[in-house]
């Protein structure tokens, strides 16, 4: 089984901008929706975290997160890293690289396809 941490955008899935929250992202990892299709067995959710604007303290609170919860990977929400306009707080190619290496966990970017 492997276990998925799923970050969002808070400013997103609080306001249902262009998304009604956080449904698609467990039902995306329930049905193995692309990018969930690459692992073996069941994925099962085992945290959701928003990130809140600015975001200074999104690593920190991964870090704190992966202390108390055992997960194998991170999934960037859709609406993290596919939303127009981009997020003015992160550079969504090089925050994938940060998490991981100040968390030591894969990070992913996406979690459905479901439009």
């Amino acid at each position: 089984m492997t276990k998925v941490l799923i970050v969002t955008c808070g400013a997103y899935t609080n306001s249902s901008y262009g998304c009604p929250a956080d449904w698609k992202c467990f039902l995306g990892a329930a049905e193995k929706h692309s990018p969930f299709a690459q692992y073996e067995g069941e994925v099962k959710v085992v945290g959701f975290l928003r990130c809140t604007c600015p975001g200074r303290s999104l690593i920190s609170n991964i870090a704190v997160t992966k202390q108390k919860v055992d997960f194998d990977v991170i999934h960037l929400s859709n609406c993290m890293v596919k939303a127009v306009p981009g997020c003015k707080n992160h550079d969504m190619e090089q925050l994938p690289k940060v998490i991981s290496e100040k968390v030591g966990v894969k990070v992913v970017l996406g979690v459905h396809d479901l439009g």
